[in-house]
């Protein structure tokens, strides 16, 4: 029985489904919706592997044979997804809290009061900050950027607010889990 998710990508939704085979795990993902009245060719299946590096939110991805380097972090309807410097939002369809490839460390964390803290997903250099104390952002806006292993990560915002603190400045070195700053 295969698994189902959203991937958000490009302001674009795809179906995802996610299996295991005879050979380990397959992969299907199914572009969003064409042209009405066109009928969309039947998605094939990908050979994937995913294996997690070490103790942290990295992992090594070969899909169709290829290897990825990836950055994944649990949040309460899905995943958070650095690849290739691009940032991709997966949702379980049935969008209960399902346990991710990454453990418990999450990239944002949800407070009583309303207010989100954005973590670092990843050990890296914040390389800009793009946003300042009391600054209104709206979901989707890149808040900052931290360099990883020579990538620079965009980490964007998840929901509209108004930005109430900024825990770090450009050029500092952060751990994974390490706030960086709070939208109420």
């Amino acid at each position: 029985m295969a698994s189902k998710y959203h991937l958000k990508l490009d302001g674009h939704t795809y179906e995802v489904e996610v299996e295991e085979d005879a050979e380990g795990y397959r992969v299907r993902i199914a572009p969003p919706g064409g042209a009405a009245g066109k009928k969309r060719k039947e998605p094939k299946w990908h050979p994937v592997s995913l294996q997690r590096i070490g103790d942290t939110a990295r992992y090594s991805l070969i899909l169709d044979h290829r290897p990825y380097d990836l950055f994944a972090e649990e949040n309460p309807v899905g995943y958070h997804v650095v690849l290739s410097g691009r940032t991709i939002a997966i949702e379980s369809v049935d969008r209960k809290k399902r346990r991710g490839p990454a453990g418990p460390a999450t990239i944002e964390t949800e407070t009583g009061e309303g207010e989100w803290v954005l973590t670092s997903p990843m050990a890296g250099v914040v390389i800009q900050v793009m946003v300042k104390v009391d600054q209104e952002v709206q979901s989707g806006d890149v808040l900052l950027i931290v360099e990883a292993m020579k990538m620079q990560n965009e980490l964007r915002a998840r929901r509209g607010g108004t930005v109430k603190a900024v825990y770090v400045s450009e050029g500092q070195r952060v751990d994974q889990g390490t706030p960086l700053l709070v939208v109420v």
